[in-house]
């Protein structure tokens, strides 16, 4: 079976995933391991850690601007888990490969294994 999804419907159906993932932070004190896969995805994140004390979301991006420097400059950005859903809206992206990888995330948290996302 498949489920046929536009770009929009893609988005929609992302933020209220999201919203989920934020619920399974404040419930259990650790990220879901999907939500880790969309942060890195969207922010090319070498790492995405739950900062339980300061309840926010920390991702470690590479900024070194050259390729042959021998140990990466990681800057460090914190995100309280309240404004998560702002953040993580900008950095939608529209391309085919982009919506396909969420078209996995959210059929990955439908349920039902045999059941595809198709981009339309």
């Amino acid at each position: 079976m498949a489920i046929f999804l536009k770009s929009g419907e893609i988005k929609s159906t992302l933020g209220a995933l999201v919203k989920y993932y934020i619920q399974e932070c404040n419930t259990t004190g650790q990220i879901p391991q999907e939500f880790i896969e969309l942060i890195k995805h969207n922010f090319l994140a070498k790492y995405v850690y739950f900062n339980k004390k300061d309840h926010a979301i920390e991702v470690g991006i590479n900024e070194s601007k050259r390729r042959t420097t021998l140990y990466p400059e990681i800057k460090i950005y914190s995100f309280p888990l309240d404004q998560t859903t702002d953040w993580l809206e900008e950095s939608f992206k529209s391309g085919k490969a982009d919506l396909e990888f969420y078209g996995k995330l959210i059929n990955a948290n439908t349920g039902y294994d045999s059941m595809e996302v198709v981009v339309v």
